[in-house]
């Protein structure tokens, strides 16, 4: 299969296009700026080529928000509903990493306006028609991969690891059982079961 991680030169992104190709999967990675002939030019706060995703047949979206409101929401709002529309029409399932907390906001008013684009674009997604996962991390830390939580309502607080957020993201985008559901992620001693974890989780 051939799968687009748009975001794929960041920190968790870059687990993720590892995790495929060490799957034996062809990776594309969308960026700003391409490297090579992997790479294809993509910024989500531009329109949006939909040739860029005619042979592709997954995205994964796990990119770093602008620190400024209107960045956030031309990037994390408008550009992922942009996005989601054109992967609907071409029935391409679409793996959002969003973060917890977007249903409270108000608890963290530092970054209350890119929570609200989060929010934005998440709706946009779920509303496209387009096949999805949305992925709530938690606080992301560097350390190793361990275990994992998940849980759906936005409760908690917690901390979990990039190399985790980017193993959840490949298993949704590899197991159908994830579609049209939310799932915040938390750290855990204990190893999980994918398909089935997803299973357990409500549909939106």
């Amino acid at each position: 299969m051939k799968y687009l991680v748009i975001g794929g030169t960041g920190r968790t992104g870059g687990h993720a296009v590892t995790q495929l190709r060490d799957l034996g999967h062809e990776v594309v990675i969308g960026t700003r700026r391409p490297r090579d002939e992997h790479s294809r030019a993509i910024d989500l706060a531009t329109p949006l080529d939909p040739q860029v995703f005619a042979d592709i047949d997954g995205i994964i979206v796990s990119v770093e928000p602008p620190t400024d409101d209107a960045g956030a929401d031309a990037v994390m709002h408008q550009g992922v509903a942009r996005l989601a529309e054109l992967a609907a029409a071409q029935k391409i399932p679409v793996i959002l990493v969003s973060q917890i907390y977007i249903t409270r906001a108000d608890e963290h008013p530092d970054m209350a306006a890119i929570i609200r684009a989060r929010a934005a674009g998440e709706q946009a997604l779920r509303t496209s028609g387009a096949p999805y996962a949305i992925v709530r991390p938690s606080w992301l830390t560097n350390a190793p991969a361990t275990g994992a939580r998940l849980e759906q309502g936005d409760h908690g607080d917690g901390r979990i690891s990039r190399e985790t957020v980017a193993q959840a993201a490949v298993a949704a985008l590899l197991h159908p059982e994830s579609h049209n559901k939310t799932f915040e992620l938390y750290d855990a001693p204990t190893p999980v079961d994918w398909p089935s974890a997803f299973t357990a989780l409500t549909a939106d």
